[in-house]
């Protein structure tokens, strides 16, 4: 019974970041974490050599970098998120990263920029450890909840991250917009009914999404595949640079 429960666990944890059609019945961050995931496996062949995950968490993504020889997570501890399930390599102080000048040659960094207290000192440090014309991909957030308070400072629109990343010495390679308004709109209802419904029990959240909120994601995934799409309301931007 607990090997059971143990593989459950960890396809469960899977399905958070990686999920397929089955996750309509037990991730309620389903529309979101769909498209960030294929954004992110589309431009993840871009970055090779040794690469630094800033704001790691549990380097979710990792298997998607197949080009790189190292993948170092850096993060940093606070308050208002659980680091009991991650995997960092590096803990640093918020203000100077625990590295050389120019040692790696790509940095990846998702959902992370919206945290940071001071953004300015946080692309500071990511241009420091980068080797001239090392690769930089970024997500963030432009439509998402409050969460992980009160490290929650700010959103960004494509435009935005675009001019904030030129303006602190990267050239932009490309950049993507990330879901689109119909989608946007379900994932929001599925969020109110998690937010709503959701206990410190995690089997019953299942029996809740399985009941509540999958159906909502059906009805959106119909809704979204018939539907005009439109592009000014959307998840995050992702954004490939290079440091100048």
């Amino acid at each position: 019974m607990k090997s059971l429960i143990d593989r459950f666990n960890r396809y469960y944890l899977q399905q958070r970041f990686f999920p397929n059609w089955l996750s309509l019945f037990i991730n309620p961050f389903f529309f979101i974490r769909v498209e960030l995931k294929k954004a992110v496996e589309r431009f993840a062949v871009e970055l090779d050599g040794n690469l630094l995950d800033y704001g790691c968490g549990s380097k979710p993504y990792q298997t998607l970098f197949t080009k790189v020889g190292s993948y170092v997570g850096v993060d940093l501890e606070n308050e208002g998120h659980d680091h009991s399930t991650e995997e960092i390599d590096f803990f640093y102080d918020g203000v100077t990263l625990p590295f050389s000048d120019e040692t790696f040659d790509s940095l990846f960094s998702s959902e992370v920029l919206e945290h940071v207290p001071d953004i300015d000192q946080s692309l500071k440090e990511i241009r420091r450890v980068l080797k001239p014309q090392g690769k930089v991909l970024i997500t963030v957030p432009f439509v998402w909840t409050e969460h992980e308070l009160p490290f929650d400072f700010r959103r960004f629109t494509q435009g935005g991250i675009e001019k904030i990343m030129s303006d602190h010495g990267f050239e932009v390679l490309r950049s993507q917009k990330v879901g689109s308004y119909v989608g946007v709109i379900f994932q929001m209802i599925m969020m109110y009914l998690h937010t709503l419904l959701y206990t410190s029990n995690k089997y019953l959240n299942l029996v809740i999404n399985a009941f509540f909120i999958a159906p909502v994601a059906i009805v959106g995934i119909f809704f979204n595949l018939i539907l005009p799409k439109r592009y000014n309301w959307y998840f995050n931007t992702v954004i490939l640079a290079s440091k100048k």
